[in-house]
């Protein structure tokens, strides 16, 4: 399952800085890449565009070097999930319920990376219409996980987690709702950003208001739903300052999503004089005492570094419950619109669009104030705390069947993601970054959480941890290794 043995992948920083300076070309990079996807099983590209990616690479080689020295992501080989729009590609969200129509406009995000320099060389794998926390579906099967067969790379994101671990792409776009870009981070040992609600334009994600699929301009953001209001398009790469760099990129207006501000991410500052919360996230779910154990010995190795450390044991208790009320009652409409074949999508998924018998506005309506009580609450602590640490799950990745033992009690669906969930209320920044190696040898994450526009603030964080604990390639290796004895 592993990739060639031409060593290490490498930042998307480092990539970039490659091709600008002409230590290497686009071309050269891509192929790399490539060769490593085609020696690949893991079944995470589902929509392949090397040869588009090819015809990219040779125009970026032929630039001027001043030209090349402007973009930011040169020669950058990206992937992108397959519920955001990439011209001339099916969205196909992982099933075949809708039509094969081929995308007329890059999702906004998408467009940014390819005005950096950005290589887009294909689509990958997700649970049908990203409902799921594993990544399966009929049309395409199974993605595996590149650091253990006998565990899933998690979902809704899991395919492009699993490129990017395995050096198929050096970084990508995932979507999260409820978890879905954190909950892959860790099961596949990368780094992950779900920012805040507006600080990346939604549009181009599928489906949009109404329906739309990407056959005209670009489907608009759908605002109405739970999932509208949200679900959000965010970076994933094997380094926090790949996270940072990519953020750079996307997150800027695009005249359509009226959420988006347009506001800069601070640079790089440190954490000396930050106030640090944590919880083992024990009031929210059950988690394994491996879990908690590492959750205060990482609060504790940041006392030195920070200006305080502070327990915060019942943090965003009731949020889960409140998430979980309202997305039980909120239809989808949107995705019915969309729909072309609804005799192929399977009844379970359908299921969770609109809940049978239909929705009650009356209880949604009650649902929506507690959850806006519960939200409100929650951000006060943000007056007490820079950043926030919960873990990003009960355990480590779960099996292919959506299970996970926590302390002899098996954990399922849903559950997996209540800790994600959980913060997802808030709309509010936070990374997810590896930080130890479950009795599995399988990665174990926290999520680093700050107030809403204070991205830069969980950067700092994760960055820190990502350094102190030494858990880049090398250590995943060794976690690799471990899983697959």
């Amino acid at each position: 399952m592993s990739a060639p043995a031409d060593g290490p992948p490498e930042s998307a920083a480092q990539i970039a800085a490659d091709v600008r300076s002409g230590r290497r070309s686009a071309v050269e990079v891509l192929e790399t890449h490539a060769a490593r996807t085609a020696a690949s099983d893991l079944n995470a590209i589902v929509t392949p565009l090397w040869e588009p990616a090819r015809a990219a690479a040779k125009r970026l080689d032929a630039l001027d070097p001043g030209e090349r020295e402007r973009l930011p992501l040169a020669g950058v080989p990206v992937t992108v999930k397959d519920i955001i729009c990439v011209a001339g590609a099916p969205t196909t969200a992982g099933g075949f319920g809708w039509d094969d129509r081929a995308a007329a406009a890059d999702a906004s995000a998408v467009a940014s990376l390819r005005a950096a320099g950005a290589l887009i060389v294909g689509k990958t794998n997700l649970p049908e219409l990203a409902f799921g926390t594993v990544t399966d579906n009929a049309r395409f099967g199974a993605t595996a996980n590149p650091l253990s067969t006998a565990h899933s790379p998690g979902g809704s994101s899991g395919g492009e987690a699993a490129a990017i671990a395995a050096g198929l792409s050096a970084a990508g776009l995932g979507g999260d709702f409820g978890g879905s870009i954190r909950w892959p981070a860790q099961c596949t040992g990368i780094v992950g950003l779900r920012a805040t609600v507006g600080r990346v334009p939604g549009t181009g994600q599928v489906p949009g208001a109404g329906g739309e699929l990407g056959d005209g301009r670009r489907p608009l953001p759908d605002l109405t739903g739970l999932q509208g209001r949200l679900q959000v398009i965010g970076p994933m790469a094997r380094r926090v300052e790949d996270l940072r760099l990519l953020l750079s990129v996307i997150a800027r207006p695009d005249g359509i999503d009226p959420r988006v501000r347009d506001l800069p991410v601070p640079a790089p500052a440190g954490i000396e004089r930050l106030i640090i919360g944590w919880s083992t996230g024990a009031s929210i779910a059950p988690v394994r005492r491996e879990v908690a154990d590492l959750m205060a010995e990482v609060a504790g190795g940041l006392a030195s570094l920070c200006a305080a450390v502070v327990a915060l044991p019942d943090v965003f208790a009731e949020c889960f419950d409140r998430y979980r009320e309202v997305r039980a009652l909120t239809p989808n409409p949107d995705h019915f619109a969309a729909l072309s074949h609804l005799d192929r999508v399977p009844a379970d998924v359908l299921a969770k669009l609109i809940p049978p018998p239909g929705p009650d506005p009356d209880r949604l309506a009650r649902a929506e104030r507690a959850a806006d009580e519960a939200r409100s609450a929650a951000l006060a602590v943000f007056d007490l705390v820079d950043v926030v640490l919960l873990p990003v799950a009960p355990g480590p990745a779960c099996d292919p069947e959506d299970g996970l033992d926590v302390d002899g009690v098996r954990v399922e669906g849903p559950n997996l993601m209540a800790h994600c969930r959980a913060v997802s209320l808030l709309g509010v920044p936070v990374v997810s970054v590896p930080v130890g190696v479950s009795a599995e040898g399988l990665p174990l994450s926290v999520q680093v959480i700050a107030a809403p526009w204070k991205e830069h603030l969980a950067l700092d964080v994760a960055a820190e941890l990502e350094v102190d604990r030494d858990l880049g390639a090398a250590a995943l290796a060794a976690a690799a290794r471990a899983a697959r004895r």
